[in-house]
């Protein structure tokens, strides 16, 4: 049987005759990619940078994007054929129509080089790291700027420096939702672009407005492990941690290995008041990440705020005996101390990283836990109080913090920065 006429429309769609064919986000950049490509081979490397953005794709989950896309092509007469070691190839009896409006301009191997090594050192999420990311996506935009998931990447690594306190809030929305505009304009099925714009507002504290851009979000992506996710960063920062906990677990469920996943999952359990099943997803995903400091900081982190106990000090200590400790490290390790009633060890963590000039202001809004958990109220609310002033757009996040809870909303200026950060009914 020849198979149905399946084409890419002018706006990057793909189509089964004159009909959009409706798919996820992944699984939509993936046909696209194919079909961009088609009679060639896809490489894997390919799919983790236009379908993933340039985020963790396993071999498992690309299998199952592929898998998805089997059955939805296969009554039509296509078929997706593996290519060992290499990658997969789209195929039928109907040879693809030739023209400009199915064949869109292919990004070179150093343009996907320089977006995936941009998004990568996005996933950092350090000020260093998100300076020299925006640069190059910037770069990258200005010299190819039809490649329009460089624009989504470069939402994501703004909204992050903004959460930082490294860019100017004003201007770096407007230059995320700018180059989103000009993404959207030139390929409107450009997988995340209203994710990422909701990531923006929120981080510019516009919660309405960034709440109209997750449910657009969420009408094409209601399965996609990231968009699920900030959405669920929205919820939370929205005070909704009941309704953040169901959209965390849904996205674990087509991501369970993502350790940023289980790490939101754990803290949003934890917002939520359900502690003990904050502390098993936590140490669960210790288990499924072995030997990775990052998981195994926080866990501590979780423990020492729902249930801490002096065991928890030798484990913590040991963590700060490197010579590279990195920051979140340091934050921690002053948390768990400070929860254990460890006053001077704790302060002497406090005040070396307050006092060096590499701290950024949103990397000091972290340490006002520390300092609430020591009595230090009226310290930690001057730290959140600086942040508010400079915008830093995480500091959303840390009021919502569960370690807060209790004295925020009772102190003077705690209560302001609620009202300035979330409004009246904040």
């Amino acid at each position: 049987m020849p198979a149905d006429t399946l084409t890419l429309d002018t706006a990057g769609f793909p189509q089964l005759g004159d009909q959009p064919l409706r798919l996820p986000p992944k699984e939509r950049a993936a046909l696209s990619l194919l079909l961009q490509r088609q009679p060639a081979v896809v490489a894997k490397n390919d799919f983790a940078a236009v379908a993933w953005r340039g985020g963790d794709m396993s071999d498992e989950s690309l299998a199952r994007c592929i898998s998805r896309l089997r059955q939805a092509l296969a009554p039509h007469g296509w078929q997706i054929e593996s290519v060992y070691g290499t990658g997969y190839r789209l195929s039928s009896e109907t040879a693809l129509p030739a023209g400009p409006a199915t064949r869109p301009a292919q990004p070179s191997a150093s343009t996907l080089d320089a977006y995936i090594h941009a998004r990568q050192l996005a996933q950092q999420r350090t000020p260093e790291a998100l300076g020299r990311a925006i640069a190059l996506l910037r770069e990258l935009l200005s010299t190819h700027p039809d490649y329009t998931p460089a624009a989504v990447a470069l939402g994501d690594a703004l909204a992050a420096a903004i959460g930082w306190g490294q860019s100017d809030t004003d201007a770096a929305v407007a230059e995320g939702l700018q180059a989103l505009d000009d993404a959207a304009a030139r390929d409107p099925a450009t997988p995340g672009l209203d994710a990422a714009r909701g990531c923006l507002l929120d981080m510019a504290w516009r919660f309405a407005d960034a709440e109209v851009a997750h449910a657009r979000a969420l009408k094409i992506g209601a399965n996609d492990p990231d968009t699920l996710l900030l959405h669920a960063r929205h919820l939370l920062f929205t005070d909704r941690p009941a309704l953040a906990v169901e959209q965390l677990r849904r996205a674990r469920q087509q991501s369970p290995h993502s350790l940023m996943l289980r790490m939101s999952l754990s803290r949003a359990l934890v917002q939520a008041g359900h502690g003990a099943e904050a502390l098993a997803e936590a140490d669960a995903a210790v288990a499924d990440h072995p030997g990775q400091l990052l998981i195994g900081a926080f866990a501590l982190s979780m423990r020492a705020m729902v249930a801490p106990e002096p065991a928890l000090a030798a484990p913590t200590l040991r963590l700060i005996e490197g010579h590279d400790t990195p920051p979140y490290v340091w934050t921690i390790s002053s948390f768990v101390l400070a929860r254990l009633g460890q006053r001077e060890a704790a302060l002497d963590i406090i005040d070396a990283s307050l006092m060096c000039a590499r701290t950024s202001t949103g990397e000091a809004t972290l340490y006002a836990a520390s300092l609430a958990a020591l009595g230090e109220a009226d310290r930690a609310a001057e730290l959140l109080r600086q942040a508010c002033d400079e915008r830093c757009g995480m500091l959303a996040m840390v009021l919502r913090d569960p370690a807060h809870a209790d004295w925020l909303p009772q102190h003077p200026v705690g209560r302001a920065l609620l009202t300035r950060v979330f409004g009246p009914n904040g």
